[in-house]
């Protein structure tokens, strides 16, 4: 069990509350400051032009969403995003070889248990059919 991972709890009504502030805070954090900022400097820039839209608000999040993820998009590798710990861990050849090994046995015991499920449904089948002929007889 790995010890690094915490559990928040949350706890009758003052947690919920405390919890949707935390979740307002970060979405005012990472998406409507900047967002506002977005639409400011559009909005300056916009007034140099004749005839250039203005933005609200909405529409400064929404050009701030395009540019993250147009920018995480087209990253090649040099911005990472990792939880947990500082690198990521490459599988072994050994530990792949573990696991398809175990998925292989699962299949086959699914593989059997259908089989047996199968062949009991067939015997059903036939001995229901009997009776049936049985019955009209």
């Amino acid at each position: 069990m790995n010890r690094k991972f915490s559990v928040i709890k949350i706890n009758g009504f003052k947690g919920l509350v405390l919890a949707i502030f935390c979740v307002g805070c970060l979405i005012a954090g990472f998406l409507i400051f900047p967002g506002w900022v977005c639409m400011n400097i559009w909005n300056y820039f916009a007034g140099f032009f004749m005839q250039a839209p203005v933005m609200s608000l909405v529409h400064g999040s929404l050009l701030w969403c395009i540019i993250a993820l147009s920018i995480y998009a087209l990253n090649k590798g040099d911005i990472a995003i990792s939880f947990g710990s500082a690198s990521a861990v490459q599988p072994s050849e050994e530990k792949l070889r573990e696991v398809f090994k175990k998925i292989n046995e699962n299949n086959l015991k699914n593989i059997a248990v259908l089989k047996k499920h199968l062949d009991e449904s067939s015997l059903n089948d036939k001995s229901e059919s009997d009776n049936n002929d049985k019955l009209l007889k």
